[in-house]
């Protein structure tokens, strides 16, 4: 128990310096950058995004209506991309590029950063998500803020604030150890 614990704080310490002062409620706080990044959940069989996708496409969506970003990138697996990229369409947003592979968020700025060749995005999701997101993001190389997408109270916050303490220790792990892999790859 010691040990998680420990390995708890370090994710935490870790995610929170990295998102310091990068988290924005309001439109017009946010930075311009080239892209906005939405990670994928929940979609319905018929494509329809449940409240939270739904919540980090709105704010996607302010943002490109506000000018402040050029281009949406929609990750997630291939049920969400679609229905992300249809809710977006059916909003008047053309420049939609769509990445069935970023199964979680780790995957998905690892791909944001070398498939897609993001160097600078806002990140839009939901507040206990930002941090980490924006962690990963940064660890993949790419200039990062975030744009906070609550638009609601969700069913099921309790969970996914137990979740996401385990999410961030292996936010950390895959950092560490993706880099402890190109450490050894320059030997």
């Amino acid at each position: 128990i010691g040990a998680a614990a420990g390995l708890a704080r370090r994710a935490d310490r870790a995610i929170e310096r990295a998102s310091a002062g990068c988290l924005f409620e309001q439109v017009e706080d946010v930075p311009r950058r080239g892209w906005v990044i939405v990670p994928g959940a929940f979609v319905f069989k018929d494509g329809t995004p449940s409240d939270v996708l739904a919540d980090r496409l709105a704010a996607a969506l302010l943002l490109v209506r506000a000018g402040s970003v050029g281009r949406v990138l929609v990750s997630g697996g291939p049920d969400e991309v679609a229905g992300m990229h249809r809710w977006l369409g059916e909003r008047g947003v053309t420049d939609v590029v769509e990445d069935p592979g970023g199964l979680r968020t780790w995957a998905t700025m690892l791909r944001a950063a070398s498939e897609f060749n993001i160097g600078e995005a806002v990140v839009c999701t939901q507040r206990f998500h930002l941090p980490r997101s924006l962690y990963l993001a940064r660890a993949a190389g790419i200039d990062a803020v975030g744009m906070v997408a609550d638009l609601r109270a969700y069913r099921g916050s309790r969970y996914n604030q137990s979740r996401e303490r385990l999410a961030r220790m292996r936010a950390w792990l895959d950092v560490a150890w993706t880099r402890g892999r190109a450490r050894a790859a320059d030997v």
